[in-house]
C-alpha cells in the first residue's frame, strides 16, 4: 500500500513535457478556427495585393494605364464601354464626320482590352482605375488610423495612468471635440488648409491629396483611441502587478511602456481594423460633398462622385451616358473591404477575449 502511494506521488511529482503554448499562439490557434474571419483575412490580403501592386502589373500586360485617354471608349452619345471591350488603341481620333462625331477606326486598327470598360466621356480604363483607387482609398484608411495612434496613444496612456489634472485636461478636451458632427470639421478643414495640404504628395506611393485627406482624417479621430487607451488604463494603473512593479523600484514611465502598453496590442489592432473601413467610408462621405481628393487623383470616393456628381452639383441618372458598371466595380470593391475588415475585428476579438460574448 505504502508502495503504490510512493510511486503515485512520484508520477504527479515528475515535471511535464508537454511544452506550454504562448497567450499569443494560443490566439493564433483560436483565430484559425473562426473559418469567417481566417475567409476574411485573405480576402483582404487579397485587395491589398492587387491595389499596390496589382496597378503597375495589370498596365504593363495590358499596354496602358489609367490615366490614358481613349476617345473611342465612348460611343456616339458619349456613353462608355461596357466590361471585356476591345477598344482602339489610339489617343486621338482618326477624324470627325459632318455632324462632328467621330469618325469610325479602322477595321484593321490595334486595339487594347478594357476588362471593366470605361469610367468616362474621357476613355480611362476603369480596371485601372478601380485597382489605383483602391490603393487611394487603402493609403488614406491605414495612413489616418496610424496618425490616430501616434496621437491618441500617447495622451490616452498619460491620461488613464497618471490621472489627476492632466486626465481631466484629456476628458474635457476630447468630449468637447466629440460634440460636434465629424463630418463637418473634416469638410471645413479641407476647405481651409486645401492649399496647405492638397499639392503634398510623392508621386506613385502618395498621389496628390492623399496625404492631406489621411492626415486631416487622422487628426479629427484621434479622440477614439485616446479615450480607449484611457479607459483601458484606469482599472490597471492600481492593479497588483503594477504595485508590484513600483515595489521593485520600476518608474511610472517604465511600468507604463514594459508592462501596460503591451497589453493593449489587441485592443487597438482591433479599433485599427474597425477604423480603417470607417475611414475609407468618410473618404467616400468626403467626396460626395465636394471636399475630398480632387478627381484627378482617383479613390473608390472620387470614381462615384464623378459618376453621380456631388450634393451641390447631382448629376441625374441618364441610360443613354452613364453605364451601371462605373457604380458597381468601385462600390463593390468597397463593400467587400469594409465588410473583410469588420469580419477580422470581430475575429480577432473572439480570439483574444473567447469568453467575452459579443
Amino acid at each position: 500500500m505504502g508502495g503504490a502511494a510512493e510511486a503515485a506521488t512520484a508520477t504527479i511529482r515528475q515535471p511535464s513535457t508537454t511544452p506550454t503554448k504562448s497567450q499569443w499562439r494560443l490566439t493564433l490557434l483560436r483565430f484559425r478556427r473562426d473559418r469567417w474571419s481566417v475567409a476574411a483575412a485573405c480576402i483582404l490580403a487579397v485587395i491589398l495585393l492587387i491595389s499596390f501592386f496589382g496597378g503597375a502589373i495589370a498596365s504593363a500586360a495590358l499596354g496602358h494605364n489609367g490615366t490614358d485617354l481613349y476617345p473611342y471608349a465612348a460611343n456616339i452619345n458619349r456613353k462608355p464601354v461596357g466590361p471585356l471591350t476591345w477598344v482602339p488603341d489610339t489617343h486621338v481620333a482618326y477624324g470627325y464626320g459632318e455632324d462632328g462625331d467621330l469618325a469610325p477606326a479602322p477595321k484593321n486598327a490595334p486595339r487594347t482590352l478594357f476588362i471593366f470598360g470605361a469610367d468616362g466621356i474621357l476613355g480611362h480604363d476603369e480596371f485601372l482605375r478601380v485597382l489605383d483607387g483602391g490603393k487611394a482609398s487603402l493609403e488614406i484608411g491605414l495612413g489616418a488610423v496610424i496618425v490616430a495612434l501616434l496621437i491618441g496613444l500617447p495622451f490616452g496612456a498619460i491620461a488613464g495612468f497618471f490621472g489627476g489634472v492632466t486626465d481631466w485636461l484629456v476628458s474635457q478636451f476630447t468630449e468637447t471635440i466629440m460634440a460636434f458632427p465629424l463630418i463637418f470639421f473634416l469638410v471645413f478643414a479641407s476647405v481651409k488648409l486645401d492649399q496647405y495640404l492638397t499639392p503634398i504628395g510623392w508621386g506613385q506611393v502618395f498621389p496628390r491629396g492623399v496625404f492631406a485627406e489621411a492626415l486631416l482624417i487622422g487628426v479629427f479621430t484621434s479622440f477614439y483611441p485616446t479615450r480607449l487607451v484611457r479607459a483601458a488604463l484606469i482599472p490597471l494603473r492600481h492593479a497588483e502587478f503594477v504595485d508590484a512593479a513600483r515595489m521593485v523600484g520600476a518608474s511610472g514611465w517604465r511600468i507604463l511602456r514594459k508592462h501596460l502598453l503591451p497589453y493593449l496590442v489587441p485592443t487597438l489592432i482591433i479599433w485599427g481594423a474597425i477604423a480603417t473601413a470607417t475611414n475609407i467610408l468618410l473618404e467616400v462621405g468626403l467626396s460626395f460633398v465636394g471636399a475630398g481628393v480632387q478627381p484627378e487623383t482617383p479613390t473608390w470616393g472620387s470614381l462615384l462622385s464623378t459618376t453621380w456628381g456631388t450634393i451641390y452639383q447631382p448629376q441625374s441618372y441618364n441610360p443613354q451616358n452613364v453605364t451601371v458598371w462605373q457604380t458597381v466595380f468601385p462600390t463593390a470593391f468597397i463593400l467587400i473591404t469594409v465588410v473583410s475588415l469588420n469580419q477580422l475585428a470581430e475575429g480577432i476579438r473572439r480570439a483574444t477575449d473567447p469568453g467575452g460574448g459579443r
